[in-house]
């Protein structure tokens, strides 16, 4: 099992830069575009954009774990951009209500 984890790690190392870059760029893509005007549409798309920054954080949370950290790196800039996205969704929940 160990030598299974090993080889899955290993594997991983070497896939997930791209996936993280790819699924940052379809995030950015998205919140690139205007959100409906109307409630149940801004809701939905708001609804997606989370959903998207929450898939890149796993993969980013993935691939450290697959370069054996765990830890976050304090110059980590997939870190500082997750943290300036959510903070750019909290601006926006803060503007509807």
């Amino acid at each position: 099992m160990a030598e299974d984890l090993s080889g899955l790690r290993g594997r991983l190392a070497v896939t997930l830069p791209e996936d993280v870059a790819a699924a940052l760029a379809g995030y950015e893509d998205f919140t690139a575009t205007s959100p409906p005007t109307d409630a149940k549409g801004f809701a939905a798309w708001h609804a997606a954009a989370k959903a998207a920054l929450a898939h890149v954080d796993l993969l980013v949370k993935l691939a450290r774990w697959a370069e054996g950290s765990a830890e976050p790196d304090s110059d980590d800039g997939f870190e500082r951009l997750l943290e300036g996205a959510r903070a750019a969704l909290d601006a926006i929940d803060e503007e509807e209500q």
